[in-house]
């Protein structure tokens, strides 16, 4: 039995050609080495979910999910921390992120999220990780202060094609990750002290 926190990293761009599984295979690796985490790489093109969000797959019912919604639902609730990570699309997040957020209410509670944001403009993403802090507390969950963010990262690969700037974010990844970490602990205790009230 493992006493490390469990970690789900999710790779939130289902586009054809998205970069996203590049930055979510790197943090993974990174919090597999941090020491503190049990690491499930989420990846919501295998996730598969319905694009119609029927009455039995709706968090507000008591009904049997469809086998999809089920089975992310069981990945999310294990989960005592996030790692989001997602492009930035139009000045905002992938609407297959949106979709899958929206499916779920109790999976997301009490338990902290951290950002791993990029884009083709200067800003690498932080419009993407703005609109989390938005949504996120909806859910009743606690995003952390520290992000990592990948600017015009397209011009960042060296002749074989690999991306140049992970060795450089690896102590900001570390720094994020131990205030994860810290975070996850807190709540994990809080969750098992008492359990978090209802919000209706």
């Amino acid at each position: 039995m493992s006493d490390k926190l469990n970690l789900a990293v999710i790779i939130g761009s289902t586009r054809e050609g998205r970069w996203a599984p590049a930055p979510a295979k790197w943090i993974a690796g990174v919090a597999e080495q941090h020491g503190g985490f049990d690491v499930d790489l989420v990846d919501l093109l295998d996730a598969d979910l319905p694009q119609h969000l029927v009455e039995s797959d709706m968090w507000s019912t008591d009904s049997d999910p469809s086998a999809p919604v089920a089975a992310l639902s069981e990945r999310l609730h294990r989960a005592d921390a996030f790692v989001v990570v997602a492009g930035e699309y139009n000045m905002s997040i992938p609407a297959s992120l949106k979709h899958a957020i929206d499916y779920y209410m109790n999976e997301w509670a009490a338990k902290p999220v951290a950002m791993v944001t990029y884009g083709g403009k200067i800003t690498g993403g932080q419009n993407a990780a703005q609109h989390l802090r938005q949504i996120f507390p909806e859910l009743r969950t606690m995003t952390i202060r520290n992000t990592i963010a990948f600017p015009r990262f397209y011009q960042h690969f060296d002749e074989r094609g690999e991306f140049t700037k992970f060795g450089e974010s690896e102590s900001a990844a570390k720094t994020l990750l131990d205030e994860l970490h810290w975070w996850a602990l807190a709540l994990a205790n809080a969750r098992n002290a008492t359990p978090m009230p209802s919000p209706f």
